[in-house]
């Protein structure tokens, strides 16, 4: 593994996304007390935002624009992770979106929010796509 560190880096940004996924698992199963469903579906998308998104970009770039030496895992299957984790914060955007949309309070603030979260959306579904394609370029050889 210390054969090749942009593997290193980009696992440990991957496994930073993967905590936040998984945190949110957690905040939507836990009580909100107030708020019923929308609480626990708003506990679910609070711990991914457009940094996540940035640190998968980063996995991205650096398994695709450094070396591939020997060692390490698989630079495959590590952009698949990332294309799997960048998919699963699109449709946590999504959720978070209509939650937003659909909740009571300043129009502009919400409005602002919503727009936000779609940002997000958009910039992780955009990772998730190219990382998907790459990793079976890499597959095939191509890369």
């Amino acid at each position: 593994m210390t054969a090749d560190p942009s593997t290193l880096a980009a696992s440990g940004l991957i496994a930073a996304v993967l905590f936040a996924t998984a945190a949110g698992l957690i905040g939507f199963l836990a009580d909100p007390r107030i708020g019923g469903f929308r609480a626990r579906l708003l506990a679910l998308t609070d711990t991914v935002d457009v940094g996540d998104v940035a640190l998968l970009g980063l996995a991205v770039a650096l398994l695709l624009l450094t070396p591939d030496p020997p060692g390490g895992f698989a630079r495959r299957l590590l952009l698949q992770a990332t294309a799997a984790l960048a998919a699963i914060i699109a449709v946590y955007a999504v959720i978070r979106a209509l939650v937003i949309i659909s909740s009571e309070g300043s129009a502009p603030l919400l409005l602002s929010q919503f727009i936000a979260t779609i940002g997000v959306g958009i910039a992780a579904a955009t990772i998730a796509f190219y990382a998907a394609k790459e990793s079976f370029l890499k597959k095939e050889g191509r890369i």
